[in-house]
């Protein structure tokens, strides 16, 4: 019997594409290929943002992604690995690189990534985080300070980050912004994947980017 309402053909395309819930808005683009979606990203910025795409460093190399693992304590998830394969980031003192990672990020070198994360460790909220490496609260959940199962991936020029959540539970390796005032909170990036896949489909809509300074870009 037909929904009031609804056409049989509006049925039909409704069961074929059913509507996002939240979840499915979270994990959007956690499925495609780093390497896809940074291919769109870097041949972008070398077609628009040069300056940008200059500033962008090559790949890490595994000694340093190890060492930056092992200074965290955590295995690190397999999408912020591959990312690493490619690029190494940006230079931490490169303040023309303007901001490849919407809305104002640029992405860490694995050195500058344990660097951070050695200087925020010892003020990790004792609430979450404790001396013999348990926490008590769950991938995705707000916390006020630092939480050493995170891994700093981008910042911007104030000193807030992006970090990649790796304690336990379901939204183990979302991706979290990270202030001093506030500490985490979900961004809704289910993974480094998502967010590479999202900033590749926004530079697509020319609304959501400038570029000044000759080939810097900024988000709008």
């Amino acid at each position: 019997m037909r929904a009031a309402g609804l056409s049989t053909r509006a049925q039909d395309r409704r069961r074929r594409h059913p509507p996002r819930t939240g979840s499915d808005r979270y994990r959007a683009g956690v499925d495609t290929p780093v390497e896809e979606s940074w291919a769109r990203i870097s041949g972008w910025l070398a077609r628009h943002a040069p300056v940008t795409a200059q500033a962008i460093r090559p790949p890490a190399g595994a000694a340093e992604v190890r060492r930056t693992e092992a200074v965290v304590g955590r295995p690190l998830p397999a999408d912020l690995l591959a990312w690493w394969r490619l690029t190494d980031g940006i230079a931490d003192a490169d303040y023309r690189a303007g901001s490849p990672i919407p809305t104002h990020y640029l992405p860490l070198s694995t050195v500058d990534a344990r660097r951070r994360f050695a200087d925020l460790a010892p003020f990790a909220n004792p609430d979450c985080c404790g001396p013999d490496g348990t926490h008590a609260t769950t991938a995705g959940e707000r916390l006020r300070g630092f939480c050493t199962a995170t891994v700093p991936i981008c910042r911007d020029l104030a000193g807030d980050l992006l970090v990649v959540d790796l304690r336990d539970g379901a939204r183990h390796g979302g991706v979290l912004s990270w202030t001093a005032e506030d500490g985490c909170h979900p961004t809704g990036w289910a993974g480094t994947a998502a967010m590479l896949a999202d900033t590749a489909r926004r530079l697509d809509d020319p609304t959501r980017t400038e570029i000044v300074d000759g080939g810097t870009l900024q988000w709008r």
